[in-house]
């Protein structure tokens, strides 16, 4: 069988003529049409098959009779940007005296169609990762702001454990300034309502009041003269009893018993331990303890210790820092390759006092931070505007003589991966302005997690308002929850 397409040619009145297989015509007008031949094709020996090609020009289709083209999209919208600043817990304007407000620096702030995981309530390991386009860290004075396509979205705040979540309607070529409420960290852990806050404990001890200053912003209270009233603290940390008094009611337990259980540590992001009178430092001759805070910090967990406590991060991990040599631990008590301890070497980290004149901000994006604030001084209880690269600091009790590199692991061919402590705050001793001595370290000894180690009491006297060395504790117990870079 064989199929033609075939075209045929107007007539000149107009009308055409369609050839059908019987050999009948009909009048159709001007066609292209299929034509079905029952003739087999060996009986067509001898007949000229080709067609006549001459017409086919004439009923060829102009493309340009269709419309090929697209349906035209509206345009992008312009974006919509949301704004703001970032306060520290109870640190927002209206909450503190007018000038000593308190901003956050360095916390993520971004957008997401999605929700944010659950923070665990734990200690982990929270490794870096590229903020979102649209992210943006806050200035050092706390400022964002962050653009996207209109819509609605979760804005997300965080800075380490402490996070905001709420949702936000972008419009076109507006910004939307948030209030100081739906920009201020939380105070209190409230997870249903998009507020998260670290869980942290507090090993109360003798001589340095650090509790304060949460009571200061709000995780807990004061009184009039600006000292804790222990009750309060239920529900924004967790006391364990190092020697402080008045807590009795509230306490947990006994240090000893929190570093004599890996698990019962690792149920916070944050422990500290100021100074205190030794009352439990006998634990730390026990392998176990030792294996157990050193495996607290490898899990993520973050250790803030100050003063004669020094022990309790210096046995542990005895190369990050040199005190004098009466007080210190020499890196030799601590054999990296075994995991085991020579307590016979170690030593208590009570060292002698002296006051610091020119205490320096030696951390670019602490200094950016803290200079230009206004709060009380060491000296004076009127409001000064801090210069963070000239303050007094008091209430020192040990020396750091210099920091060493700690030992984290070991790469290609067994070479050894140190990490080298990070000064924040330097400064003199007493009258001697120089040389300037390491007065707030961090380091990261086991490649996840951080230690803070402090030579001065944090809070040494009571008194109304932060200063400066408090501020620097604020600063710091927020840093040191953020992500880590272990590349």
């Amino acid at each position: 069988m064989l199929i033609f397409a075939a075209a045929s040619c107007a007539d000149p009145g107009g009308s055409g003529t369609k050839t059908q297989s019987d050999g009948s015509s009909s009048d159709t007008g001007t066609t292209t049409d299929t034509y079905v031949s029952d003739i087999p094709s060996s009986d067509l020996t001898g007949v000229d098959q080709s067609l006549d090609t001459s017409v086919q020009d004439a009923t060829q289709v102009d493309s340009t009779s269709f419309d090929t083209s697209q349906p035209e999209l509206p345009p992008p919208q312009p974006p919509g940007t949301v704004a703001g600043i970032v306060w520290a817990p109870g640190s927002a304007p209206g909450m503190v005296p007018p000038g000593q407000e308190i901003p956050v620096s360095g916390a993520d702030v971004y957008v997401s169609t999605n929700k944010p995981d659950d923070i665990p309530q734990h200690a982990y390991c929270e490794l870096c990762v590229p903020l979102p386009v649209s992210g943006v860290e806050t200035d050092a004075k706390g400022h964002f702001s962050v653009s996207n396509d209109p819509g609605t979205y979760w804005l997300i705040i965080k800075k380490g454990q402490f996070r905001i979540e709420q949702q936000v309607t972008l419009a076109p070529n507006l910004t939307l300034t948030l209030t100081q409420a739906q920009t201020t960290l939380p105070k209190s852990h409230d997870p249903a309502n998009g507020r998260w806050t670290p869980r942290i404990a507090v090993a109360v001890g003798n001589y340095d009041h650090l509790e304060d200053i949460f009571g200061k912003i709000g995780m807990g209270s004061v009184n009039g003269s600006g000292d804790f009233n222990p009750s309060s603290a239920t529900g924004y940390f967790d006391v364990w009893y190092n020697g402080g008094s008045g807590f009795d009611a509230i306490s947990k337990g006994n240090l000893d018993t929190l570093v004599g259980s890996l698990s019962l540590m690792q149920q916070y992001h944050i422990i500290i331990i100021p100074c205190a009178a030794g009352n439990f430092t006998g634990a730390l001759q026990s392998p176990a303890v030792l294996k157990n805070i050193r495996d607290y910090v490898a899990s993520g967990g973050k250790l803030y210790v100050t003063d004669w406590s020094g022990e309790w991060h210096d046995n542990v991990f005895p190369s990050a820092i040199t005190l004098e040599p009466s007080e210190d631990t020499p890196p030799n008590a601590y054999n990296f390759a075994a995991n085991t301890w020579n307590p016979s070497l170690f030593g208590d980290a009570d060292g002698s006092p002296y006051e610091t004149p020119n205490g320096e901000a030696t951390d670019p994006d602490l200094f950016a931070w803290l200079n230009g604030q206004q709060g009380p001084t060491i000296s004076s209880s009127s409001t000064s505007s801090y210069n963070a690269g000239n303050f007094e600091v008091e209430g020192n009790w040990n020396t750091i003589e210099s920091v060493g590199q700690v030992q984290i692991g070991t790469g290609v061919g067994g070479a050894a991966i140190y990490n080298t402590p990070h000064v924040y705050v330097k400064g003199g001793k007493d009258i001697a302005p120089t040389p300037k001595y390491p007065l707030t370290v961090t380091y990261e000894p086991t490649g996840c997690g951080r230690v803070l180690y402090s030579t001065y009491h944090t809070t040494d006297t009571t008194h109304v308002g932060l200063v400066p060395q408090e501020r620097v504790l604020l600063y710091l117990i927020m840093e040191i929850g953020t992500c880590q870079d272990l590349t």
